[in-house]
Formats: structure tokens, C-alpha cells, sequence
């Protein structure tokens, strides 16, 4: 089995509450289905569901906690403290983008986060034994 680094990405990144990817194994490829979308698809997937692997889900891919590696990574502590602050409570992901763009952090800010979904990505391919193919 195969797949691309960038498609299990994209469905790392891509997963949420109203959007479910799976891998299949026959055609070596990645297919979503939507909480309201296509019934017929679900039902395929079920039926066949040995067929099928799940990608990670929302609650696999923790973006807080990307949020906090990220704070702990930080060399500058009044940063690391004001973008700790910024997490707590109701808004933190937008508190933390605001202070980010203040900061003139948004470049590393996505660098850090595209390497913990490429990790989170590449983990998940080895746990299902599927060998990244070259782009």
C-alpha cells in the first residue's frame, strides 16, 4: 500500500467535525465524506469497511497543543508569556493568530504547524504499515 505524504496531510490538516477521510486500501487512495453529504459513499465505506482506514481525526490532530509546542519553542519568554496568556479562555485561536501576526511570527507560526501535521502524517502511515510514495 501507497499513498502521498501531501494527500494524508491535507486530510490531517482538512479533518473536522463535518469532515471524515479514509484511505482505501484497493485503490491506494484517500476519499472524504461529509456529515451531511453523500449517504451513498457512507454506506459504501461501512459495507466495505475492511477496505477502508480511517486517517486521524480532529481528535487526533490536537491543534492547541500544536499551539503550545509552538509557545515552547519560542526563544523571546515575554512571547512564550503573552501568547500563553492568549490561549486561555474563549477565542484562544484567534487571540493566538493576532499576537502571532503581531509578533511578525506567522511564517514560523505555519513552518511549525506544517511540521507537526507532516509528523502526525508520517506517523500514521507507519502505524498502518502504508509506504509513503514519492511525489
Amino acid at each position: 500500500m501507497k499513498v502521498k505524504l501531501s494527500e494524508v496531510m491535507e486530510a490531517v490538516e482538512g479533518a473536522g467535525d463535518d469532515m471524515t477521510y479514509y484511505y482505501h486500501k484497493d485503490t491506494q487512495s484517500i476519499t472524504y465524506v461529509m456529515a451531511d453529504g453523500d449517504d451513498e459513499q457512507l454506506a459504501e465505506i461501512e459495507e466495505h469497511w475492511d477496505h477502508y482506514i480511517q486517517l486521524p481525526s480532529k481528535y487526533d490532530v490536537n491543534d492547541y497543543h500544536i499551539m503550545e509546542e509552538f509557545i515552547w519553542d519560542l526563544a523571546d519568554e515575554q512571547q512564550q508569556n503573552q501568547l500563553e496568556n492568549a490561549i486561555s479562555g474563549r477565542g484562544a485561536f484567534r487571540y493566538f493568530r493576532d499576537l502571532v501576526d503581531r509578533f511578525e511570527l506567522t511564517q514560523k507560526w505555519y513552518d511549525f504547524r506544517e511540521a507537526a501535521y507532516e509528523k502526525i502524517a508520517r506517523e500514521w502511515c507507519h502505524d498502518e504499515k502504508i509506504t509513503i510514495a514519492t511525489e
